[in-house]
């Protein structure tokens, strides 16, 4: 492959047999190098396929100014999460959480620290990103002799939270986030219960609850529906059910939006699971 734009000495772009442009990343992989020149191989660390515009000339904007050294520590943080949880991440965060980093390096340099009022909801059900995002601050502040706090480890985690969703926005993660602390602290004063979080059937349904969260404020519909089950399921489980109604006229309140039937049936079930462990 031919270098066609250099944008800082670890990263650099190309056009690969298909004709698409590709960006590769690699320590050291631009240095001495000129356009025109073929790209050592050796010195790719990390490539991926720019298939919209508008992304490529954001991504070719930011890179351009940025120190290769902050470049470098988030491709460490992206490589490290990639490697805990055992996914690929979605490109994107290459953008996004460089520009984050970018600026929270600038913002300790000068003092001033953002409060993160989901720190706690983070740590919580986002375990695997969150020690990820701890790991990240620590190299940051090693490397640019600075003190971000955990604070800022919650700020990383949700970027990496985003890029293993599709379609991830922002915005939608952090409400979710919020969405399933709310729903836990409905549930938990419902049946006046402290949830042992260590148990399989708490994992669970928070898992579920988290994917729920993201399908409500995506509008997205449960696609098995079950409509003898959902009937079946008051009489079934009454108290596990009217605790879902509790659920419901909460996000109706709050986002002017009901849960549809599918999906009060399988959280019914989930917290059913939950109230059958606590009263064994």
């Amino acid at each position: 492959m031919i270098i066609e734009k250099i944008l800082n000495n670890n990263v650099v772009m190309t056009t690969n047999p298909a004709g698409e442009e590709v960006v590769c990343m690699g320590r050291g992989l631009a240095f001495q190098k000129k356009i025109g020149e073929e790209i050592n191989p050796a010195f790719i660390q990390k490539e991926f396929i720019l298939k919209d515009s508008s992304f490529s000339s954001q991504f070719q904007e930011l890179f351009s100014d940025l120190p290769p050294e902050e470049v470098e520590l988030v491709k460490k943080i992206v490589d490290l999460a990639e490697e805990k949880l055992e996914t690929e991440l979605s490109t994107n965060i290459y953008l996004t959480l460089t520009d984050h980093i970018h600026h929270a390096i600038l913002r300790a340099k000068e003092g001033i620290e953002l409060t993160n009022p989901l720190k706690y909801e983070t740590r919580k059900f986002y375990p695997k990103e969150y020690e990820v995002a701890l790991q990240g601050i620590a190299l940051l502040n090693e490397s640019f002799e600075i003190q971000l706090t955990d604070n800022e480890a919650g700020f990383i985690a949700f970027h990496i939270v985003n890029a293993t969703q599709a379609n991830g926005s922002m915005d939608v993660t952090m409400n979710a986030t919020e969405m399933v602390g709310d729903i836990l602290t409905i549930i938990s004063r419902y049946f006046g219960i402290v949830f042992d979080e260590n148990s399989l059937a708490y994992q669970r349904m928070v898992t579920h609850i988290q994917f729920f969260a993201q399908r409500y404020l995506k509008d997205e519909v449960y696609n098995e529906k079950d409509e003898f089950l959902y009937e079946l399921i008051p009489g079934k489980y009454p108290k596990a059910f009217q605790a879902v109604q509790r659920i419901n006229q909460f996000l109706l309140g709050k986002y002017d939006k009901s849960i549809d039937e599918a999906e009060q049936t399988y959280l019914t079930i989930h917290i059913q699971r939950i109230i059958a462990k606590d009263e064994q």
